[in-house]
C-alpha cells in the first residue's frame, strides 16, 4: 500500500547574519495535537499544536503546503506556553511559494508549544441518520451518523474532531478517504403518524382517478428534551427508516428521506409511504366575483371573489389518525368563516390539524367548510408564490 507523507509542515530556520536562507532542518516537529472544528458547513478549522526547539535570540519558524486546499489568509499562530519569554515578531511570504515564515524571538534557548490555526477547504462532511422504529411504532432509536470526505490533501492522524454538537470523537483519516462515525444515539424517541393531504399537490376528487389516491404518511419527531432531543439543531441529511418486526430484533426496511434542518424545538418529518386508509375529497362549491370595477372603456379589471370550500374526509383506519390538510390562497384574502380551527402559516397558506377518529366514515365522515374573499384580483396573478 502505498505510503502518503504528510504535506504540511513546520520547519525551524536560524537567520545566519542578514542573510536569510531558506534551508529546511532534516528533523522536522512532529503534530502533538490535532483538533479539527467542522461546525461551518463550508470549511473545517484546523488547530494544529506543535513542540519547537527554539534558540536564544531570534528564529524562523517556516509553514509549508503543498497541494493541500488551506486558506493562505486564515493562517494564524499562538505560543501557548511562556509568551512573556517568547513572541511572535513578523510574517514574510516567499515569493512563488505556498508558504509563510514567522520570525520568532526566544530570550533563551527552549522549548515552545505553539499552535497553529487555519481554514481548510475540501474536508467535508454530511449527516446521515438510522431510525429504527418499534413494532408498535410509538417510539424509534435514531442513529447520527457523521460521514467524513477528506479531498483536503491533508493526513490527520488521531485527530480530535468536532462537529458543533455532541462529544468530540477521535479519528484518522488520510487524503482522499471517507470515513463514517456514529456521533449519537438516542433511545427511546418518541414518534406520531401523521398525514399530510396538500391542496396543490393532491388531486381533490380521488373517484375520478385511475388507481386509488395515496396520502403521505410520516413520523413526527419533536427536537425537545421531551423526546429525548432538544440539545442541538438537527442537521439536514439521509434518512434510511426501518421497523421493528417482531421481538427477536429483526427489522424491514420502510423507507428513505431527506431531513430538513431541524432547530430546537422544530419538528423532523420522516417519510414513510403513502396510506389508502384515509380519503379526502375536496369541492369549491362556491366562487362568485363580486364588488365588479371597470375602467373607462366598461371592461372589468378588478374584482373581488367569494369562495366556499368543502372537504370530506374519511378514515377506514380501526385508530385515530392525525391529517394535516395545507391549503394554498393566492393574492390578498381574508377567510370569512370556517368549520374548524386552522393556522396560517404565511402569507399565503393556511393549515388545519385534524384528529381523525377511527372507522370514521361514511355518515361519522369529518367534513371541514371555509368560506373566503380574495381581494383585488386582476386574473394575472401566479397561482402559488
Amino acid at each position: 500500500m502505498k505510503t502518503y507523507i504528510p504535506i504540511v509542515a513546520v520547519v525551524l530556520l536560524m537567520a545566519a547574519g542578514d542573510v536569510f536562507a531558506r534551508v529546511k532542518l532534516v528533523a522536522l516537529p512532529d503534530r502533538a495535537r490535532v483538533v479539527v472544528s467542522m461546525s461551518n458547513p463550508d470549511v473545517a478549522l484546523v488547530e494544529e499544536e506543535r513542540v519547537l526547539t527554539l534558540q536564544k535570540g531570534l528564529n524562523d519558524v517556516d509553514f509549508s503546503w503543498q497541494g493541500v486546499n488551506i486558506d493562505s489568509s486564515s493562517i494564524q499562530i499562538r505560543v501557548l506556553d511562556a509568551p512573556d519569554k517568547v513572541n511572535i515578531l513578523d510574517t514574510s511570504y516567499p515569493p512563488n511559494e505556498n508558504a509563510l515564515v514567522w520570525s520568532v524571538s526566544s530570550a533563551e534557548a527552549r522549548e515552545a508549544r505553539i499552535r497553529i490555526s487555519y481554514l481548510l477547504h475540501r474536508l467535508d462532511k454530511s449527516v446521515v441518520y438510522k431510525a429504527v422504529a418499534g413494532a408498535d411504532e410509538k417510539s424509534l432509536v435514531l442513529e447520527n451518523y457523521m460521514r467524513l470526505e477528506n479531498y483536503s490533501g491533508e493526513d490527520f492522524e488521531d485527530a480530535e474532531v468536532s462537529i458543533g454538537y455532541g462529544q468530540s470523537f477521535e479519528k484518522s483519516f488520510r487524503h482522499q478517504e471517507i470515513v463514517k462515525v456514529l456521533s449519537e444515539k438516542i433511545e427511546e424517541v418518541p414518534i406520531k403518524k401523521r398525514l399530510t393531504w396538500d391542496a396543490a399537490k393532491m388531486p381533490w376528487d380521488p373517484e375520478y382517478q385511475e388507481q386509488t389516491v395515496g396520502i403521505p404518511l410520516s413520523y413526527i419527531i419533536e427536537n425537545n428534551e421531551a423526546a429525548n432531543l432538544g440539545k442541538h439543531t438537527m442537521l439536514p441529511g439521509k434518512a434510511r427508516i426501518f421497523m421493528k418486526t417482531g421481538d427477536g430484533g429483526d427489522v424491514a426496511f420502510t423507507g428513505e428521506d431527506w431531513v430538513e434542518l431541524t432547530p430546537v424545538g422544530r419538528e423532523m418529518k420522516l417519510f414513510i409511504g403513502e396510506s389508502r386508509e384515509v380519503k379526502v375529497t375536496q369541492r369549491k362549491v362556491k366562487d362568485d366575483r363580486i364588488n365588479l370595477r371597470r375602467n373607462n372603456a366598461n371592461q372589468i379589471v378588478m374584482w373581488d371573489t367569494e369562495e366556499h370550500n368543502r372537504l370530506e374526509i374519511e378514515n377506514f383506519k380501526k385508530e385515530p389518525i392525525d391529517l394535516v390538510v395545507i391549503e394554498h390562497i393566492p393574492g390578498y384574502w381574508r377567510v370569512l368563516e370556517s368549520s374548524h380551527d386552522y393556522e396560517r402559516e404565511d402569507a399565503f397558506t393556511i393549515e388545519y390539524n385534524l384528529s381523525l377518529p377511527p372507522e370514521s366514515s361514511g355518515e361519522k365522515k369529518t367534513i371541514v367548510t371555509f368560506s373566503l374573499n380574495r381581494l383585488n384580483v386582476q386574473g394575472n396573478e401566479p397561482s402559488t408564490y
